[in-house]
């Protein structure tokens, strides 16, 4: 690699990415994520949006993975904070990428005008994956978060609505369900 310095060092800051704590869940007083863990679950929620919107699913890949990459430099802000302060995402992005992917920088600014469907996909998927946090902890009676659900009026794109009222309305352990009653019918024999 011709940049090894330069991408050693975005290396160690994807990590910082991965361990950075998201500060939502802080104000909320319950559940824990780092932005990694975010990021993941988004790609995961847009790679299933974007398949079933005939998307382009690199580009939705990657503005899934890095689209709050930033926030290693910025930290992540909660909703309350932004009438206070403000982040220069923009600055951010160009000062880890610019000399390192400019398409990937470009990418990046799609995705903050959430104009194209990619971007849009993306932005919802984020949505879909606070969801995904909150439902658990709404299961085990956190009226709180149960208030946070709300931000499922967030969403604009059909999909993204059925998604979300399918995972709002699902139990959230019922997915291993079947495997457990095969597993408790196999210790009893």
């Amino acid at each position: 690699m011709k940049n090894n310095k330069k991408f050693t060092h975005l290396i160690y800051e994807a990590a910082v990415v991965k361990r950075l704590k998201r500060v939502g869940f802080q104000i909320l007083g319950n559940g824990d994520e780092t932005v990694g863990e975010h990021s993941f679950m988004t790609a995961v929620v847009a790679y299933f949006l974007a398949k079933e919107l005939k998307a382009d699913l690199v580009k939705v890949f990657e503005m899934s993975i890095f689209h709050d990459f930033h926030e290693a430099r910025t930290g992540d802000v909660h909703k309350i904070a932004t009438y206070y302060v403000r982040r220069n995402t923009k600055k951010a992005n160009q000062d880890i990428f610019e000399h390192i992917d400019t398409e990937l920088l470009a990418l990046l600014e799609e995705y903050e005008k959430k104009k194209s469907l990619e971007a849009k996909i993306v932005f919802e998927a984020n949505i879909i994956a606070l969801l995904v946090e909150l439902k658990p902890l709404e299961e085990r009676g956190d009226h709180h978060a149960q208030d946070w659900l709300r931000n499922k009026v967030r969403l604009r794109l059909p999909e993204s609505i059925a998604l979300a009222d399918e995972l709002l309305a699902t139990d959230s352990q019922a997915w291993w369900k079947k495997e457990q009653d095969k597993l408790h019918e196999e210790f009893s024999k």
